[in-house]
């Protein structure tokens, strides 16, 4: 990753004035960071880039470099790929004001995050308004979390919701402390210890082998309905493949290839960013590269579902005319595909490959097997 560079340059203001600015470049892009900072032209020296014959000329330059240290300062404390557009938004941010909830608001706002988890956010963003009217960034200390979980209880939202309102406080809360570093409290989450299990258990219905079997009869029957078998099809497909929605309709027949006499299913994922590649040729027998083949004339109408949000609720009016009493959701096919991977004893560093999880933790929720499973491995 390149880092990026900054110099000082000047521009024309009103009134003859000139304004200076800190030009941030990285991989031949720039951007202009406005110091505030305005001079007369014969107070600007051009050849050593500072300011002369003012008589703040020492306390100008000295917070121009602040300026240029703070931008540095949010480069090297970041975890991850920073780039010039991150800088922004950071610097962005950090001028719009000290308090915490304008500050959440903008970055809801602001964030490339689905429209579905910015509602979300924006209504953790409502109970803490209620919880706490007022709040600056300096008051995001582990009494104000206590406090904001003893308020959640008291209006009697669930331990799921609580944890995810959590999660949530803390996204922003540690964005706010790249932004405002010593300003922002530090260690106000250090009692508060999600068990990743805890987290994920509400989430975690899947299907038997048995129920697959139901839903696989079901689309072989010759009264189904096509659209109806189309709606189960795609939910198989992310049964067998293991593939989030988002994923599913990112999908085109490019992602599809044929390599040595099998097919693969190779992509991106939307969620994580993560490179995820199927042999579905094999997987699960191959019932995938099946259900490709039948939809083979037009692959791009099979991945586009015309509406996700309402995805499950389609789904289900499907199969409950035919007698099948089951909820199905599309993470329930994720799960499916992992859980019935883990029933087969395949290594969970290959699940996390197929799921396309970043991290193996994340994978480890699902070795959490059934007795019969445990004592067939543990045989081998």
């Amino acid at each position: 990753m390149e880092k990026i560079k900054y110099t000082l340059e000047v521009h024309k203001a009103s009134n003859g004035l000139l304004a200076i600015y800190v030009i941030c470049s990285q991989y031949a892009k720039t951007i202009e960071i406005d110091t505030n900072v305005r001079i007369f032209p014969e107070e600007w020296d051009m050849e050593n880039a500072k300011v002369v014959n003012n008589p703040n000329s020492k306390k100008l330059n000295m917070y121009i470099r602040k300026t240029i240290y703070d931008l540095e300062g949010f480069e090297l404390d970041y975890d991850g790929e920073f780039t010039l557009s991150k800088l922004w938004e950071i610097w962005k941010g950090r001028e719009a004001t000290h308090d915490f909830y304008s500050f959440m608001i903008y970055y809801i706002d602001n964030r490339s995050i689905r429209q579905s988890t910015k509602d979300i956010h924006k209504r953790v963003w409502t109970h803490l308004k209620k919880y706490k009217p007022e709040c600056i960034v300096s008051e995001l200390t582990e009494g104000y979390v206590r406090g904001f979980i003893d308020y959640m209880q008291q209006i009697g939202l669930g331990s799921g919701t609580i944890s995810m309102h959590i999660r949530t406080l803390r996204c922003y809360y540690n964005i706010a402390r790249k932004m405002f570093g010593s300003k922002v409290p530090a260690g106000s989450f250090d009692f508060y210890h999600e068990k990743l299990s805890d987290r994920l258990v509400y989430k975690m219905t899947s299907l038997s082998d048995d129920d697959i079997r139901i839903l696989e009869n079901f689309c072989a029957r010759e009264d189904i309905p096509e659209e109806y078998r189309l709606r189960v099809n795609r939910f198989l497909f992310m049964s067998y493949t293991g593939t989030r929605i988002s994923d599913f309709i990112s999908l085109s027949k490019e992602n599809i290839s044929l390599e040595n006499g099998k097919m693969w299913l190779t992509y991106i994922s939307v969620k994580t960013n993560t490179p995820v590649r199927i042999p579905i040729s094999t997987i699960f027998d191959g019932r995938a590269e099946q259900i490709i083949i039948r939809y083979g004339n037009d692959l791009n109408a099979f991945f586009r579902i015309p509406n996700h949000t309402s995805f499950n609720g389609r789904l289900n009016t499907a199969i409950k005319q035919f007698g099948i009493s089951k909820r199905l959701t599309a993470h329930m096919a994720r799960h499916t595909c992992a859980s019935r991977l883990i029933n087969r004893d395949v290594p969970i560093t290959t699940i996390q490959q197929v799921v396309g999880h970043r991290s193996l933790k994340m994978t480890m929720v699902y070795a959490k097997t059934n007795e019969n499973t445990l004592v067939r491995q543990l045989s081998k």
